[in-house]
């Protein structure tokens, strides 16, 4: 850069700044050059904007690739993100098909379940009713041998009655256990 400007080094850009930098000091070379007189043209030193077109020419191939890293940089993250957000979705889908299976075993379990309870009640139902109704014919059954075991003991009673009448009432009708056991086994007999 030439020396005739002393604010020459307002315009050497910051390195960090990049291309855009370069060019910003370009343009500020060209906006803060003298007028020629009686033109539109200015008078720019040729030296200084060589020199900053040169260092951008120099860092344009840097910055690109630079920005061609970044930029496949990006893209390298996507990937890796968006593979990493299918495996989440699968791993969710797997998980809710699990939950919904699971939900369907419980459902189908419960139905079940429910089935078993009901066919037991109707077979404890049945049960009851078959053991009521057997209870019921023995008990019928008892009470015809009852009933038939009541009339020969009335019928016994009877003839005991019609033989009592009969004898004398002088005698007594309370005897020894031996002559009792005697008289009432021939009374079998005839």
């Amino acid at each position: 850069m030439s020396q005739d400007r002393p604010h020459n080094e307002q315009l050497v850009p910051d390195p960090r700044d990049g291309i855009l930098g370069l060019l910003r000091a370009a343009i500020d070379i060209v906006e803060s050059a003298k007028s020629v007189p009686l033109s539109s043209s200015v008078m720019v030193s040729k030296d200084d904007l060589l020199e900053v077109l040169y260092e951008s020419f120099d860092r344009i191939p840097f910055e690109i690739m630079e920005a061609k890293r970044l930029l496949r940089d990006r893209e390298s993250y996507l990937d890796s993100v968006r593979l990493e957000a299918e495996e989440i979705l699968e791993a969710a889908r797997a998980q809710a098909e699990g939950f919904v299976s699971k939900t369907e075993v419980v459902r189908q379990a419960s139905s079940r379940a429910r089935h078993i309870v009901q066919q037991a009640k109707e077979e404890a139902s049945k049960m009851r009713f078959e053991a009521e109704d057997y209870a019921d014919q023995r008990l019928a059954a008892l009470e015809i041998a009852l009933v038939n075991t009541l009339k020969a003991v009335k019928a016994g009673r009877e003839r005991l009655a019609i033989s009592v009448t009969v004898r004398e009432p002088s005698k007594p009708i309370v005897r020894s256990s031996e002559s009792l056991e005697d008289e009432f086994f021939d009374q079998d007999e005839g």
